[in-house]
Protein backbone atom coordinates (compact mmCIF):
# COMPACT_ATOMS: atom_id res chain seq x y z
CA UNK A 1 0.00 0.00 0.00
CA UNK A 2 1.22 3.20 -1.22
CA UNK A 3 0.77 6.62 0.37
CA UNK A 4 -1.26 7.82 -2.71
CA UNK A 5 -3.99 5.79 -0.84
CA UNK A 6 -3.35 7.27 2.66
CA UNK A 7 -6.34 8.74 4.08
CA UNK A 8 -6.48 12.54 6.21
CA UNK A 9 -3.92 14.54 8.43
CA UNK A 10 -6.75 14.45 11.05
CA UNK A 11 -5.40 10.92 12.46
CA UNK A 12 -4.62 12.77 15.21
CA UNK A 13 -2.94 15.37 16.70
CA UNK A 14 -2.11 16.49 19.93
CA UNK A 15 -4.63 15.27 23.38
CA UNK A 16 -3.77 17.86 26.24
CA UNK A 17 -2.76 16.65 29.12
CA UNK A 18 -5.88 16.72 31.14
CA UNK A 19 -7.36 14.08 29.23
CA UNK A 20 -4.76 11.53 29.10
CA UNK A 21 -6.84 9.60 32.14
CA UNK A 22 -9.87 10.07 30.19
CA UNK A 23 -9.64 6.88 27.53
CA UNK A 24 -13.66 6.69 27.66
CA UNK A 25 -13.88 3.68 25.88
CA UNK A 26 -11.07 1.02 24.82
CA UNK A 27 -13.55 0.23 21.81
CA UNK A 28 -14.76 3.20 20.51
CA UNK A 29 -16.28 3.41 17.19
CA UNK A 30 -14.28 3.69 14.40
CA UNK A 31 -13.84 7.36 13.08
CA UNK A 32 -14.52 8.43 9.67
CA UNK A 33 -11.68 7.04 7.19
CA UNK A 34 -11.25 10.75 6.08
CA UNK A 35 -9.86 11.66 9.23
CA UNK A 36 -7.41 9.18 10.05
CA UNK A 37 -4.34 8.50 8.35
CA UNK A 38 -2.67 10.97 6.31
CA UNK A 39 -0.39 12.70 8.99
CA UNK A 40 -1.10 11.62 12.24
CA UNK A 41 0.89 14.19 13.69
CA UNK A 42 2.11 12.90 17.60
CA UNK A 43 -1.27 13.35 19.69
CA UNK A 44 1.08 13.29 22.82
CA UNK A 45 1.72 16.37 24.80
CA UNK A 46 5.36 16.35 26.13
CA UNK A 47 3.96 16.96 29.95
CA UNK A 48 3.17 13.25 29.96
CA UNK A 49 1.23 11.51 32.48
CA UNK A 50 3.56 10.01 34.80
CA UNK A 51 1.05 7.60 36.48
CA UNK A 52 3.04 4.40 37.05
CA UNK A 53 4.24 1.17 36.38
CA UNK A 54 3.78 -1.80 38.52
CA UNK A 55 4.35 -5.39 38.35
CA UNK A 56 1.94 -8.35 39.41
CA UNK A 57 3.14 -11.75 39.97
CA UNK A 58 0.45 -13.23 38.23
CA UNK A 59 1.43 -14.66 34.31
CA UNK A 60 -0.46 -14.44 31.77
CA UNK A 61 -2.53 -17.94 30.29
CA UNK A 62 -0.53 -17.29 27.12
CA UNK A 63 2.31 -15.78 27.49
CA UNK A 64 4.21 -17.49 30.86
CA UNK A 65 5.78 -13.96 31.60
CA UNK A 66 5.73 -12.14 34.42
CA UNK A 67 2.84 -9.18 33.26
CA UNK A 68 2.89 -5.34 33.73
CA UNK A 69 0.69 -2.88 34.77
CA UNK A 70 1.23 0.21 31.95
CA UNK A 71 -0.54 2.89 32.20
CA UNK A 72 0.58 6.72 29.87
CA UNK A 73 -1.37 8.83 28.54
CA UNK A 74 -4.31 7.61 26.98
CA UNK A 75 -3.54 4.15 27.15
CA UNK A 76 -3.41 1.33 30.01
CA UNK A 77 -3.42 -2.17 29.78
CA UNK A 78 -1.34 -5.39 31.20
CA UNK A 79 1.20 -6.33 29.09
CA UNK A 80 4.10 -9.29 29.50
CA UNK A 81 7.20 -7.76 30.53
CA UNK A 82 9.43 -9.60 28.88
CA UNK A 83 7.44 -11.19 25.57
CA UNK A 84 8.83 -14.21 23.01
CA UNK A 85 6.32 -13.10 20.20
CA UNK A 86 5.92 -9.36 19.33
CA UNK A 87 3.63 -8.59 16.49
CA UNK A 88 3.35 -4.82 15.18
CA UNK A 89 -0.48 -3.21 13.51
CA UNK A 90 1.10 -0.54 11.37
CA UNK A 91 4.79 -0.85 10.68
CA UNK A 92 6.03 2.75 11.30
CA UNK A 93 6.30 4.09 14.72
CA UNK A 94 5.29 1.48 16.78
CA UNK A 95 7.81 -1.13 14.70
CA UNK A 96 10.19 1.63 15.54
CA UNK A 97 9.50 1.46 19.38
CA UNK A 98 9.13 -2.11 19.39
CA UNK A 99 12.78 -2.45 17.26
CA UNK A 100 14.72 -0.07 19.63
CA UNK A 101 13.03 -1.45 22.67
CA UNK A 102 14.79 -4.65 22.01
CA UNK A 103 11.17 -6.34 21.72
CA UNK A 104 11.97 -10.00 19.78
CA UNK A 105 9.60 -8.32 16.77
CA UNK A 106 8.06 -11.89 14.60
CA UNK A 107 5.82 -9.73 12.25
CA UNK A 108 4.56 -6.09 10.89
CA UNK A 109 2.13 -4.84 9.23
CA UNK A 110 3.23 -1.98 6.65
CA UNK A 111 -0.27 0.19 6.19
CA UNK A 112 2.11 3.04 5.06
CA UNK A 113 4.49 0.85 2.84
CA UNK A 114 7.76 -0.68 3.01
CA UNK A 115 9.89 2.43 1.42
CA UNK A 116 11.47 5.20 2.97
CA UNK A 117 13.48 6.71 5.23
CA UNK A 118 12.53 5.20 8.66
CA UNK A 119 13.27 1.55 7.48
CA UNK A 120 16.47 2.84 6.50
CA UNK A 121 17.30 3.96 9.39
CA UNK A 122 16.15 0.42 10.82
CA UNK A 123 17.76 -1.29 9.01
CA UNK A 124 20.32 -2.82 10.94
CA UNK A 125 17.23 -3.85 13.52
CA UNK A 126 14.81 -5.53 10.87
CA UNK A 127 14.72 -8.97 11.74
CA UNK A 128 15.57 -10.94 8.04
CA UNK A 129 12.74 -13.36 8.42
CA UNK A 130 9.77 -10.72 9.77
CA UNK A 131 6.37 -12.24 8.51
CA UNK A 132 3.82 -9.56 7.03
CA UNK A 133 0.39 -9.07 6.96
CA UNK A 134 -1.99 -7.59 4.21
CA UNK A 135 -4.96 -4.60 5.48
CA UNK A 136 -8.14 -4.91 3.72
CA UNK A 137 -10.18 -1.57 1.84
CA UNK A 138 -11.87 -1.06 5.51
CA UNK A 139 -8.47 -0.75 7.03
CA UNK A 140 -8.67 -3.85 8.72
CA UNK A 141 -5.50 -5.87 9.26
CA UNK A 142 -5.75 -9.30 8.01
CA UNK A 143 -7.15 -10.91 11.63
CA UNK A 144 -6.91 -14.58 10.83
CA UNK A 145 -3.18 -14.31 9.56
CA UNK A 146 -2.09 -12.37 12.85
CA UNK A 147 -3.88 -14.81 14.98
CA UNK A 148 -1.98 -17.92 12.70
CA UNK A 149 1.35 -16.11 14.22
CA UNK A 150 -0.09 -16.75 18.10
CA UNK A 151 1.81 -13.36 18.96
CA UNK A 152 2.16 -12.70 23.07
CA UNK A 153 2.25 -8.97 22.62
CA UNK A 154 0.70 -6.82 20.04
CA UNK A 155 2.07 -3.48 19.56
CA UNK A 156 0.37 -0.14 18.03
CA UNK A 157 0.04 3.75 17.75
CA UNK A 158 -1.13 5.37 20.95
CA UNK A 159 -3.21 7.69 17.87
CA UNK A 160 -4.08 4.72 16.38
CA UNK A 161 -5.72 2.98 19.48
CA UNK A 162 -7.64 5.89 20.26
CA UNK A 163 -8.96 6.19 16.98
CA UNK A 164 -9.94 2.59 17.20
CA UNK A 165 -8.18 2.25 13.10
CA UNK A 166 -7.46 -1.08 13.11
CA UNK A 167 -10.00 -3.24 15.62
CA UNK A 168 -9.00 -2.68 19.38
CA UNK A 169 -11.62 -5.39 20.43
CA UNK A 170 -10.36 -8.02 18.09
CA UNK A 171 -6.92 -7.49 18.51
CA UNK A 172 -7.76 -7.53 22.18
CA UNK A 173 -8.83 -11.40 22.00
CA UNK A 174 -5.39 -12.41 19.72
CA UNK A 175 -2.88 -11.07 22.22
CA UNK A 176 -2.13 -8.34 24.99
CA UNK A 177 -1.49 -5.04 23.48
CA UNK A 178 0.71 -2.17 24.51
CA UNK A 179 -0.18 1.21 22.30
CA UNK A 180 2.70 3.60 22.42
CA UNK A 181 3.00 7.51 22.26
CA UNK A 182 5.26 8.71 19.61
CA UNK A 183 5.50 11.54 16.95
CA UNK A 184 5.57 14.57 19.61
CA UNK A 185 7.56 17.61 20.48
CA UNK A 186 9.53 16.16 23.82
CA UNK A 187 9.69 13.17 21.96
CA UNK A 188 12.96 12.07 24.12
CA UNK A 189 11.04 12.38 27.60
CA UNK A 190 8.31 10.38 25.61
CA UNK A 191 10.45 7.58 24.79
CA UNK A 192 12.50 7.15 28.59
CA UNK A 193 9.01 7.23 30.06
CA UNK A 194 7.41 4.52 28.20
CA UNK A 195 10.95 2.49 28.11
CA UNK A 196 10.68 2.99 32.02
CA UNK A 197 7.44 1.80 32.45
CA UNK A 198 8.57 -1.64 30.59
CA UNK A 199 11.51 -1.95 32.44
CA UNK A 200 13.85 -0.93 29.16
CA UNK A 201 15.63 2.31 29.95
CA UNK A 202 19.13 1.89 29.36
CA UNK A 203 18.20 0.68 25.23
CA UNK A 204 16.30 3.73 24.86
CA UNK A 205 18.70 6.35 26.61
CA UNK A 206 21.68 4.48 23.81
CA UNK A 207 19.12 5.29 21.09
CA UNK A 208 18.69 9.07 22.46
CA UNK A 209 22.49 9.30 22.50
CA UNK A 210 22.62 8.18 19.10
CA UNK A 211 20.63 11.20 18.10
CA UNK A 212 22.36 13.58 19.79
CA UNK A 213 25.73 12.47 18.76
CA UNK A 214 23.88 12.82 15.23
CA UNK A 215 23.07 15.54 15.78
CA UNK A 216 26.38 16.86 16.51
CA UNK A 217 27.89 15.55 13.61
CA UNK A 218 25.68 17.13 10.84
CA UNK A 219 26.64 20.34 12.98
CA UNK A 220 30.14 19.73 12.39
CA UNK A 221 29.31 19.51 8.72
CA UNK A 222 26.45 21.53 7.57
CA UNK A 223 26.62 24.47 10.55
CA UNK A 224 26.86 27.37 8.37
CA UNK A 225 23.83 26.06 5.62
CA UNK A 226 21.66 25.12 8.60
CA UNK A 227 21.92 28.55 10.45
CA UNK A 228 21.21 30.15 7.03
CA UNK A 229 18.12 28.40 6.52
CA UNK A 230 14.12 29.36 7.64
CA UNK A 231 12.18 26.12 7.10
CA UNK A 232 8.36 25.16 7.58
CA UNK A 233 6.97 22.04 7.14
CA UNK A 234 3.42 21.25 5.50
CA UNK A 235 1.46 18.14 4.33
CA UNK A 236 0.14 19.01 1.03
CA UNK A 237 -3.95 18.70 0.46
CA UNK A 238 -5.65 17.30 -2.59
CA UNK A 239 -7.55 20.75 -3.34
CA UNK A 240 -3.91 22.73 -3.36
CA UNK A 241 -3.94 24.04 0.00
CA UNK A 242 -1.61 22.51 2.54
CA UNK A 243 -1.59 21.68 6.57
CA UNK A 244 0.96 24.01 8.49
CA UNK A 245 2.37 22.10 10.66
CA UNK A 246 3.18 23.88 14.37
CA UNK A 247 4.10 21.55 16.55
CA UNK A 248 5.54 18.03 16.14
CA UNK A 249 8.85 15.52 16.84
CA UNK A 250 10.12 17.09 13.10
CA UNK A 251 10.07 20.28 14.13
CA UNK A 252 11.70 19.43 17.08
CA UNK A 253 14.78 18.13 15.37
CA UNK A 254 14.83 20.94 12.30
CA UNK A 255 15.76 23.76 15.82
CA UNK A 256 17.97 20.75 17.16
CA UNK A 257 20.27 21.23 13.84
CA UNK A 258 20.28 24.99 14.38
CA UNK A 259 17.79 25.63 11.51
CA UNK A 260 15.43 28.81 12.03
CA UNK A 261 11.56 27.59 12.18
CA UNK A 262 9.53 29.99 12.74
CA UNK A 263 6.23 28.09 12.72
CA UNK A 264 7.42 25.80 15.41
CA UNK A 265 5.04 27.02 18.27
CA UNK A 266 4.29 23.69 20.82
CA UNK A 267 0.91 24.44 22.14
CA UNK A 268 -0.33 27.55 19.97
CA UNK A 269 -2.27 25.21 17.97
CA UNK A 270 -5.09 23.03 19.54
CA UNK A 271 -4.55 20.15 17.00
CA UNK A 272 -0.62 21.05 16.10
CA UNK A 273 -0.57 22.48 12.34
CA UNK A 274 -2.73 25.30 10.99
CA UNK A 275 -4.91 25.34 7.82
CA UNK A 276 -4.07 27.13 4.68
CA UNK A 277 -6.48 27.54 1.95
CA UNK A 278 -4.84 27.73 -1.40
CA UNK A 279 -5.84 31.26 -1.48
CA UNK A 280 -3.55 31.67 1.66
CA UNK A 281 -0.48 30.13 1.13
CA UNK A 282 1.73 33.47 1.33
CA UNK A 283 1.75 33.01 5.18
CA UNK A 284 4.28 31.09 5.07
CA UNK A 285 6.31 33.25 2.56
CA UNK A 286 9.27 34.03 5.01
CA UNK A 287 10.54 30.63 4.65
CA UNK A 288 13.88 29.59 2.27
CA UNK A 289 12.86 26.15 2.37
CA UNK A 290 9.96 23.94 2.69
CA UNK A 291 9.45 20.95 3.70
CA UNK A 292 6.19 18.96 2.72
CA UNK A 293 4.92 15.32 3.50
CA UNK A 294 2.86 13.81 0.62
CA UNK A 295 3.84 16.78 -1.70
CA UNK A 296 4.71 14.68 -4.69
CA UNK A 297 1.90 12.53 -4.20
CA UNK A 298 -0.56 15.51 -3.94
CA UNK A 299 0.69 17.46 -7.43
CA UNK A 300 -2.10 20.01 -7.01
CA UNK A 301 -0.12 22.16 -4.10
CA UNK A 302 2.94 22.64 -6.13
CA UNK A 303 0.32 23.60 -9.03
CA UNK A 304 -1.36 26.37 -7.08
CA UNK A 305 -0.23 29.84 -8.67
CA UNK A 306 -0.20 31.39 -5.02
CA UNK A 307 2.17 28.35 -4.06
CA UNK A 308 4.45 28.71 -7.20
CA UNK A 309 4.91 32.64 -6.25
CA UNK A 310 6.04 31.93 -2.66
CA UNK A 311 10.59 32.11 -2.24
CA UNK A 312 10.75 28.33 -1.72
CA UNK A 313 8.94 27.58 -4.70
CA UNK A 314 10.78 29.72 -6.91
CA UNK A 315 13.94 29.18 -5.77
CA UNK A 316 13.51 25.11 -5.79
CA UNK A 317 13.41 24.50 -2.22
CA UNK A 318 10.48 22.85 -1.96
CA UNK A 319 11.28 19.32 -0.52
CA UNK A 320 9.21 15.93 -0.10
CA UNK A 321 9.18 14.17 3.12
CA UNK A 322 8.00 10.67 2.96
CA UNK A 323 5.22 10.11 5.46
CA UNK A 324 7.58 7.52 7.43
CA UNK A 325 8.60 10.64 8.77
CA UNK A 326 5.89 11.72 10.23
CA UNK A 327 5.40 9.37 13.67
CA UNK A 328 8.56 8.45 15.54
CA UNK A 329 11.23 8.29 18.12
CA UNK A 330 14.72 8.47 18.59
CA UNK A 331 15.62 6.56 14.56
CA UNK A 332 13.12 8.50 13.03
CA UNK A 333 14.81 11.81 14.47
CA UNK A 334 17.83 10.53 13.24
CA UNK A 335 16.01 9.74 9.39
CA UNK A 336 14.87 13.27 9.88
CA UNK A 337 17.99 14.83 10.82
CA UNK A 338 19.61 13.20 7.85
CA UNK A 339 17.22 14.38 5.64
CA UNK A 340 17.51 18.00 6.47
CA UNK A 341 21.36 17.87 6.26
CA UNK A 342 20.48 16.44 2.46
CA UNK A 343 18.23 19.43 2.04
CA UNK A 344 20.40 22.25 2.54
CA UNK A 345 22.80 21.16 1.56
CA UNK A 346 21.64 20.20 -2.01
Amino acid sequence: MTAVRLISHLDHIRHSTHRAHALCSRYSSVRDITRRHLFGLGAVTTAGVLAGCSTTDETGPETGSQLLDYDYLEFSGEVPADPQRVLVIEGRADLEFALTCGYPVIASGFFFGRDGALFDELDDLMPDDLETFDFAETNEPDYEKIASLEPDLIVMRQNAWVGDFYGNARLSEIAPVLAVASGSTGWQQTMRDQATRLRRDQVVNDEIERYTDLVEEIRARSGPQLDATTLIYGTALDDGGMYVITDSQANEVAADLGINVPRYEPGADENGYVELSPENLDQVSEATTLAIYAYDERPALGQTPTFQLLPAAQSGNVHNLDLTLNQGLARAACAMARRLEEIVTA
